[in-house]
């Protein structure tokens, strides 16, 4: 099974738009939903320092990411930041989560070529199983909260 990323295209789009997560994992009282990927398509056309694209899992579309491989903070510190990573309800649960974060480290690292850079991301407080899946990727939290989310670091190198 070979995961990859590709461009949202005329082709897939409609697929893409029809993705949806869990319904526990719509808004709830703890939850903020996932965001629909039509928003996440708005705002890519908004942010176009944003990238998106669609996860497959050979030629499954199965999710996608929403990430800014290029920022700066205000120190100047090169940082990519993930706004969305999201997995069709019929394809969580199954190591597809860690797998995408992988592909996309390894991304991460292959724009920068081996310069240091961190990434960046925020889950809801209540998300045990993000929690679960970042910190043992090695993200590490910076007491920082955006709203009201966890923020969490990984250094890329």
């Amino acid at each position: 099974m070979a995961l990859e990323f590709r461009e949202v295209t005329e082709d897939n789009y409609h697929e893409f738009v029809e993705l949806e997560v869990k319904p526990d994992q719509k808004d709830n009282f703890y939850f903020k939903s996932v965001k629909p990927n039509t928003m996440t398509l708005a705002q890519a056309y908004i942010y176009p320092d944003r990238k998106v694209l669609a996860v497959y899992d050979d030629d499954t579309m199965v999710g996608s990411v929403f990430y800014t491989p290029e920022a700066e903070t205000e120190g100047g510190e090169k940082i990519a930041w993930l706004t969305r990573l999201m997995l069709d309800q019929r394809y969580q649960g199954n190591g597809l989560g860690r797998r995408t974060m992988e592909l996309l480290i390894s991304k991460i690292r292959g724009h920068y070529g081996g310069q240091p850079v961190r990434l960046g991301l925020s889950y809801e407080p209540h998300n045990k199983v993000a929690e679960k899946l970042y910190t043992s990727l090695g993200f590490w939290p910076d007491s920082h909260i955006c709203a009201g989310q966890i923020v969490v670091w990984l250094n890329i190198e």
